[in-house]
């Protein structure tokens, strides 16, 4: 397989294991406490963090069934990538503090009208993270 076609399958792999780590693995409690300070905190962001990487972990690998192969250095340096940004972007004063200094603030405290604008512009974040890790992935 072409990079092209190994950025691609890579990509979506790493997607699909975000949304499982992000939204069906990850429990409430590392919800509610991965962004406190204190060793509370730091412990659900750990536990948060190790989870997401094994479902992105899993789903790459799952792509050797498709005939996609990675390098495993390729995989691991991806895998580091998505890991370290998602837990720098989950702190969550980042993606506040972005959307400050580009006129979003308003949209990141939006949270009426079905619309949560810190939840959309944090996976917003996540996915540009995933695009390099893809990058990573294929290289």
């Amino acid at each position: 397989m072409n990079r092209g076609g190994t950025f691609a399958a890579a990509g979506f792999a790493l997607l699909a294991g975000h949304q499982a780590g992000d939204h069906l693995v990850q429990t409430d409690h590392q919800a509610q406490h991965k962004a406190s300070d204190g060793a509370k905190g730091w412990r659900a962001m750990a536990g948060h963090v190790a989870s997401y990487t094994a479902c992105q972990a899993v789903a790459l690998a799952g792509l050797s069934a498709a005939g996609v192969k990675l390098r495993p250095s390729r995989a691991l340096a991806a895998l580091a990538v998505s890991a370290g940004t998602h837990a720098f972007i989950d702190r969550r004063w980042p993606v506040v503090w972005w959307q400050d200094r580009t006129g979003s603030g308003p949209f990141v405290r939006l949270a009426d009208h079905g619309i949560n604008g810190a939840y959309l512009s944090d996976q917003a974040a996540h996915v540009v993270c995933l695009y390099v890790a893809a990058l990573v992935a294929a290289a």
